[in-house]
């Protein structure tokens, strides 16, 4: 008994010292960070701290609506080469749970001096993964798009049919840095018609960019949504109309410094485009051509007709089986009654088309719009094949404003809360001169307006179904707009009294369990504006979520 006594106070010394020493490693990123801007770069470093975690970060105190990555690219390369020695130096940690609070904080730096990988769902749908496999992906149901290995990332998409042989995107769910937020085109879980719901309840962009609670944002640039993840991934959400459905044509991006750490619809991003089409089940017959793809392959361009259809039924069946979701694996919400089965036909498509089914008049028809609408030649077939099939207007790969290109930050006098309901002009002051700037930036206001889309197109594509609390239509932003942000909070002297920031919209009807991924509550400083309520569920990523009374998420 005497043993086990002094065994016990060992082992709590031991663990009280590496504490201590993750602590003094910490107040050393932190005191970094603070001489390149006291008030930024301390809500950086607590934001470090939070992410690694798994809490909600802090509120801003400054003006800008970065993320915690956004805000660490407008640090110097030389200084944020120094953060990564200091961070990898604590990663060599004999104490493992040490080692995984850095984790993540290594993650974002190293984003932070890599390039970026995209990966694209569009139309009806076509799949173009990060190692440029190209393929389409006719089938019905809920699957995962991209899932990294570290737990901070996922991306599910819903197709449904539009036809007995054609579908479409018409959700996307996603596990953002912890918060999970869904985007609905069609079938919304309850009566409320805004797209987006976090932990189950909707929510309002109100006209600016939209913190989640763990430092994601949500802003909106024309006719696209962009969710930016605290460290840094991001997916382009454009919402259009094909028919009388909505869909959602997808882009994704992440980092090459994290090749082969994914999985899912999109495929590993390793480099190599042969092993994307790979199933899990090993026992799983696959054509042996199955490494090429469906559209833009020349060599399975020439095989037979025969030959691309039965691997287009491969990808339709075993592959689409392999990342189906399922009641404990699902990001959706789904209203009483509903669940991810009740997407599921596994005889879907009824028939499997290609290019050789298109005729001639229409195939050239639609190369010409495409052309005009500036697709690339990569996604060209893929294109001619929507418009020339379900005249889904041409979609060209996004290339939305990087928020921080041309911005100075200024000094700030007064620090101010910057929130969902709080902006920072209510009690902040800037000097009259810019303490640091991009080398190709100039000084610019960055107070972005909501307003109506760019309609080249006569306005037919695009429904975002968004309404104000006014019932007007009223959070679109001009293409030339760049503001992401999101929500955090900072140990300060000046901390006081917030409202709540995040309040979600009440239903007519409550018809949904919202179920949530994470298995433990979020810890938030108190001066943080409150988050949606709701009711822990399934573990699947860090913290739990809530559960609000008539909604499900997943397995209730």
């Amino acid at each position: 008994m005497k043993s086990q006594f002094y065994l016990l106070i060992s082992f709590l010394v031991l663990n009280l010292s590496f504490f201590a020493q993750t602590e003094d490693a910490f107040a050393g990123l932190k005191t970094q960070l603070q001489s390149w801007d006291p008030v930024r770069g301390e809500w950086l470093a607590n934001s470090f701290r939070s992410i690694s975690k798994g809490e909600a970060i802090p509120d801003r105190t400054f003006p800008e609506e970065f993320t915690p990555y956004e805000l660490l690219t407008m640090i110097p390369m030389d200084r944020r080469r120094e953060l990564l020695n200091i961070v990898q130096t604590n990663n060599r940690n004999p104490n493992p749970t040490t080692v995984s609070n850095w984790v993540l904080i290594e993650m974002i730096l190293n984003h932070s001096l890599c390039e970026q990988l995209i990966g694209r769902s569009y139309g009806d749908p076509h799949l173009n993964s990060f190692d440029k496999a190209t393929y389409s992906f006719q089938t019905v149901g809920e699957f995962v798009l991209s899932k990294s290995n570290k737990g901070h990332f996922e991306i599910q998409t819903r197709q449904k049919p539009q036809s007995e042989s054609f579908s479409l995107n018409t959700a996307v769910a996603m596990n953002v840095g912890g918060d999970r937020l869904c985007f609905y085109g069609e079938d919304k879980p309850d009566f409320n018609n805004a797209p987006f719901r976090l932990e189950g309840q909707p929510i309002q962009l109100q006209g600016r960019t939209y913190f989640l609670p763990r430092g994601g944002t949500i802003r909106l640039e024309g006719r696209n949504y962009i969710v930016s993840w605290p460290t840094g991934e991001t997916v382009i959400l454009d919402s259009r109309m094909s028919g009388q459905m909505q869909l959602a044509n997808v882009t994704v991006q992440i980092f090459a410094c994290d090749r082969g750490e994914f999985e899912g619809l999109l495929g590993n991003a390793n480099g190599d485009l042969n092993d994307d089409f790979n199933t899990r089940n090993t026992n799983s017959f696959r054509p042996a051509y199955a490494s090429f793809s469906t559209f833009g392959n020349p060599t399975l361009a020439r095989g037979s007709e025969i030959a691309e259809k039965e691997y287009l039924a491969f990808l339709a069946k075993d592959f689409a089986e392999d990342w189906r979701v399922n009641d404990l694996t699902t990001l959706f919400d789904y209203g009483n009654g509903r669940s991810p089965i009740s997407y599921v036909d596994r005889s879907f498509p009824r028939v499997h088309y290609t290019l050789n089914d298109l005729d001639m008049g229409r195939q050239t028809n639609a190369r010409s719009r495409c052309e005009q609408m500036g697709v690339t030649p990569e996604e060209m077939r893929g294109c001619i094949f929507d418009n020339g099939f379900l005249d889904i207007t041409p979609n060209p790969i996004p290339t939305p404003t990087n928020p921080v290109i041309g911005r100075n930050l200024h000094d700030i006098k007064k620090p101010a809360f910057n929130t969902n309901d709080r902006t920072f002009g209510e009690g902040g002051v800037l000097s009259s001169s810019p303490r640091e700037t991009n080398p190709d930036g100039t000084i610019k206001d960055f107070n972005p307006q909501i307003k109506e889309p760019n309609r080249n197109d006569g306005g037919k594509d695009f429904n975002p179904e968004i309404k104000g609390e006014n019932g007007k239509e009223g959070i679109q932003s001009e293409s030339n707009c760049s503001v992401p942000d999101k929500k955090p909070e900072i140990n300060t002297d000046f901390e006081r009294e917030k409202p709540n920031s995040s309040t979600p919209i009440k239903n007519e009807k409550p018809v949904i369990n919202s179920k949530p991924i994470f298995s433990s509550p979020v810890n938030k400083p108190s001066t943080s504006p409150s988050k949606p309520a709701s009711t822990p569920s399934k573990p699947s990523i860090s913290p739990a979520k809530p559960s609000m009374g008539g909604m499900k998420h997943g397995k209730g």
